[in-house]
């Protein structure tokens, strides 16, 4: 009796901020609203019937899974590789502790208008350089490069996160592990293999669940970058949420379109802490 009275205020919050809006959400995906009269009137299925099939949704939603996959592995790896690099100096760790995390404390949407002009066609510097070397022109106006392009953006902006994770969770690594196995004639790979890695199994689960949040989810550079164009091309489900519920009124047609994304969000984080995370994390208790 006392454990359910004192986790009754956490479920009573998380059933008035959680439950309760995706129930609405699911209620308003039955019904057509149409904000300007306030006029309810119930469709039953109508609105899944008609989303759920289109064009519109499947190439969203492979746009989604197609910037999450660019985008985490990036994100994740190079945040470990970063963190490690920064936690084996013996000077300027905090300075790049700090430059690292900038891209987090800044707008994205502010910083997705700098990265626009930086993928300017012709007069931009990647199209200067990076461009002009590979013979790759105007990004964000390419049906095939403006997804990568604002991936590059999204991986960017989630690197600081990572690296400071990492590091929290290779701050918690006991060093007399390392000394033991630097004694026992383990090289750095081996110590980081058998010493490092699996101590930051919390870490890694916690990194990447963030990470493909925020991937699944993504709306501010697309939006500012490409506004899901050319084409549809770089259009995600967020970005089709917010056109359909926001630009065309379309209230019941984005209710599934979130339902949808919530879907998905779920699906990929119960998948991910089911299989290998409960895995890294007793790894790291050990």
């Amino acid at each position: 009796m006392l454990g359910w009275a004192l986790i009754s205020p956490a479920m009573g919050l998380m059933g008035v901020f959680v439950l309760a809006p995706v129930m609405l959400v699911l209620a308003l995906g039955m019904f057509d609203y149409d904000p300007f009269d306030q006029a309810f009137r119930f469709v039953g299925m109508r609105n899944f019937h008609r989303v759920l099939p289109s064009h519109e949704l499947a190439q969203a939603t492979v746009n989604t899974v197609v910037y999450t996959a660019i985008t985490v592995p990036v994100t994740v790896g190079g945040g470990l590789m970063i963190a490690l690099l920064i936690h084996g100096l013996s000077r300027g760790a905090g300075f790049w502790r700090s430059a690292y995390f900038l891209p987090v404390a800044a707008t994205l949407t502010a910083m997705s208008v700098v990265w626009r002009l930086l993928f300017y066609p012709d007069s931009g510097p990647i199209d200067a350089t990076v461009g002009q070397a590979l013979g790759i022109r105007n990004w964000l106006d390419s049906t095939t490069l403006a997804l990568p392009a604002v991936a590059v953006v999204g991986s960017w902006a989630g690197l600081g996160s990572a690296v400071i994770l990492f590091l929290a969770g290779l701050s918690a690594v006991p060093t007399h592990l390392h000394e033991v196995a630097a004694l026992d004639g383990a090289g750095p790979w081996h110590r980081f293999w058998t010493v490092t890695w699996p101590a930051l199994g919390p870490s890694t689960v916690f990194t990447l669940v963030l990470t493909m949040r925020d991937a699944l989810r993504v709306f501010d550079q697309v939006r500012v970058m490409t506004d899901g164009g050319p084409l549809n091309s770089s259009q995600t489900l967020s970005v089709l949420l917010w056109r359909r519920g926001i630009k065309f009124l379309d209230i019941g047609g984005s209710s599934v379109v979130n339902l949808v994304l919530l879907g998905i969000l779920l699906a990929t984080t119960l998948l991910q802490v089911r299989t290998f995370g409960r895995r890294w994390e007793s790894a790291g208790a050990r």
